[in-house]
């Protein structure tokens, strides 16, 4: 992919220099409206001793002598050199972004949330104090457009390019179906469905997120085949065209990358024509996702109950960062007491979060295994494979929390061993990989079935939630009572439930 060279630090520095010029005569301004207004202010008291009785003879209600006394309008100095400051510098961001031509590795939410950042957010001003009292969301945006800030902030975006771009690929499949089997989450297929993408008139329905995806879909098949300019709208174009009418029918048009089959149903399939393009995406997918799931989804058919007992690489080692913990234990209840579990802890970030009841630890990596220990706060830390361990060692538990690892299935694997350590009445949560929802694999859909008969629900995490910890993996939390009781987690859905 292309990288985009900075723009060049004369150019920044004469934009800069108008940027000052401007607010250098924004300031006189001021000053020449303080001048007027003691002027007329001056003038105000002459014309009263026109007058000495205070007695008025003509109406204020005519519009001339309305516009008369408000000839002008003192503002205050601070504000008024604020606002002038965060137009102008809006305008600046605006054009250096434009002349990067960052926005076109952009998938439409980045997009958004860049125009957003740049966006002139209005002062809220408490009426009491007079303080301003958004601040903090004021901050968010990008900084004054001083000739430092614009080229380190631009550094940064070029650095993130690939970055950038890679995100907004993943961003763009991670909206599609998550059932469709052609495209679990993090390889895409040959062919994709988009679903309820018409209305019961036969164009794009008003609900759909659809149209915005394939823009985004073509934008990247047009930039990774070298088409670096365009509206990258001629599949929604054509798709158009084939479904004029007001009422539904099936279609069907073909572009340049893409087949497109409309149904009457309302869901359109998608098919790639480009075989080189579709590698070059699954392969950008993979360095985003990160090598922990990447290309490398299971393809062999392992029967749900056989274990992959060789530690996945580096251990699968991805500690769960502290936003996680808070979504994944968020409804979780421990009486004092209760016996604990968290299997392959790592540095026990779940297992920290439960100290009200008797937590033990489980941790194949020595030197990890070493440092839970000299946290001084876990009942037991058991060093070796949690697949190894038997429950006849440890005893029944009444809570599992775990994050194991998720390549070629393993998290399946570990969840499925960590039933064993509940008591009759226990209660389990794992951080699992969201294609544990929809991959076609044979025990993919064991797992399914004996966790819809158990009632367990799920959520998924907020896009990004690894990031912190080098991967963009895609996750699931998911909670079951060991006994199949349905309990309903707040928000949560069950195993193969529609959307």
């Amino acid at each position: 992919m292309e990288t985009f060279a900075l723009v060049s630090r004369a150019t920044v520095e004469e934009i800069v220099g108008y940027r000052n010029q401007a607010l250098s005569l924004y300031e006189e301004a001021w000053g020449a409206i303080e001048t007027a207004d003691q002027k007329i202010k001056a003038a105000a008291l002459m014309a009263a001793r026109c007058n000495p009785s205070e007695r008025h003879f003509t109406s204020s209600h005519h519009q001339e002598i309305k516009d008369f006394y408000a000839a002008v309008c003192l503002p205050d100095r601070e504000r008024y050199s604020r606002v002038a400051r965060r137009l102008i510098d809006t305008q600046v961001w605006a054009y250096m972004v434009e002349r990067t031509d960052l926005e076109r590795l952009m998938d439409k939410e980045a997009k958004d949330q860049l125009r957003q950042q740049m966006a002139y957010i209005p002062e809220q001003v408490d009426r009491h104090s007079g303080e301003i009292i958004n601040e903090d969301e004021m901050a968010k945006g990008l900084p004054p457009a001083t000739v430092e800030n614009i080229h380190s902030t631009l550094q940064m975006f070029i650095a993130e390019s690939n970055m950038i771009f890679r995100r907004g690929i993943a961003n763009a499949f991670s909206k599609l179906d998550r059932r469709f089997k052609s495209h679990d989450g993090f390889k895409v297929g040959g062919r994709i469905i988009l679903t309820n993408a018409f209305s019961a008139y036969g164009g794009w329905s008003y609900t759909s997120h659809h149209r915005d995806t394939l823009i985004d879909i073509e934008r990247t098949f047009s930039m990774l085949d070298g088409n670096l300019t365009g509206s990258y709208t001629s599949a929604i174009g054509a798709i158009e065209q084939s479904r004029r009418g007001y009422q539904p029918h099936q279609s069907e048009t073909e572009t340049s990358y893409f087949r497109i089959r409309g149904f009457k149903n309302g869901n359109a399939h998608l098919w790639f024509l480009r075989d080189d393009l579709v590698e070059k995406v699954n392969r950008l997918l993979a360095e985003y996702y990160g090598e922990v799931i990447g290309d490398k989804q299971p393809t062999e058919e392992d029967p749900l109950g056989v274990f992959k007992l060789t530690p996945a690489k580096n251990f699968g080692f991805y500690p769960t960062p502290p936003e996680a913990c808070d979504f994944a234990l968020k409804d979780l209840h421990i009486a004092s007491g209760m016996r604990v579990l968290e299997p392959s802890a790592g540095t026990g970030h779940l297992a920290g979060r439960c100290l009200a009841g008797l937590v033990d630890c489980v941790e194949i990596q020595p030197d990890l295994a070493k440092g839970l220990d000299r946290l001084g706060v876990f009942k037991r830390v058991y060093c070796q494979d949690f697949l190894t361990l038997s429950p006849d060692n440890t005893g029944l538990y009444d809570r599992v929390v775990m994050n194991p690892p998720f390549d070629r299935e393993r998290d399946i694997d570990h969840v499925m061993h960590a039933l064993k350590f509940l008591k009759p009445d226990g209660f389990l949560i794992a951080i699992m990989s969201a294609g544990t929802d929809f991959r076609g694999t044979k025990k993919a859909q064991a797992f399914r079935t004996m966790m819809q008969q158990m009632h367990a629900t799920y959520r998924d995490l907020p896009a990004g939630s690894f990031s912190s910890v080098g991967t963009y993996v895609n996750t699931i939390a998911m909670q079951v009572w060991k006994d199949g009781r349905e309990q309903r987690w707040n928000g949560g859905r069950k195993f193969g439930q529609e959307d």
